[in-house]
C-alpha cells in the first residue's frame, strides 16, 4: 500500500502488472486529497517503478466525483499519465451505487482523447491478467 486515506479510497501497487490500483470506498472526496493520492503519491510511485497502468476499483464504492475533480480528471490527470507511461486506464464498476457507476462512465470518457487505452473489466485480478498478456 502506498496511501490511504480513510473512508475513501487506498492506493497500491502491483509490480507484476506495472500497475497503480486505486481501490474507492467513496468518491466524495476534496480535490486535495484527491490530487495527492493520485497525481502526488500514486503517481511518483508509478514513475519511479515503471509504471503502465492505472487500475481503478470502484465495485464497492459510493458516491460522485463534484464536477471540480471530474474537470481535472480530463484536464490535468490523464495528460499527466500519458506524459509518465501510463498507457492503460482500467476501471471495475460500481456494483453499489448507480450514481458511482455514471460518474465513471464520465471521467472514463476522457481517457481517449489523452491517447489512454480504456478498458472495463469485472476484477482487480481480470485487469492485471490482462495487462500481464500485453507484456
Amino acid at each position: 500500500m502506498i496511501n490511504q486515506i480513510e473512508g475513501k479510497m487506498t492506493v497500491a501497487w502491483n509490480e507484476e502488472a506495472k500497475a497503480i490500483i486505486d481501490t474507492w470506498e467513496s468518491y466524495t472526496i476534496s480535490l486535495e486529497d484527491f490530487s495527492e493520492a493520485v497525481l502526488v503519491k500514486g503517481l511518483n510511485h508509478a514513475k519511479a517503478n515503471g509504471g503502465i497502468a492505472w487500475i481503478v476499483d470502484s465495485s464497492n464504492a459510493t458516491g460522485a466525483f463534484s464536477q471540480e475533480i471530474q474537470q481535472y480528471i480530463g484536464d490535468t490527470v490523464f495528460p499527466t499519465f500519458t506524459e509518465n507511461g501510463i498507457k492503460y486506464f482500467i476501471t471495475i464498476t460500481s456494483t453499489k451505487s448507480a450514481i458511482t457507476r455514471m460518474t465513471v462512465s464520465s471521467y472514463s470518457a476522457k481517457t481517449g482523447p489523452n491517447g489512454i487505452q480504456l478498458l472495463e473489466v469485472d476484477s482487480v485480478d481480470d485487469a492485471i491478467e490482462w495487462l500481464k498478456q500485453q507484456g
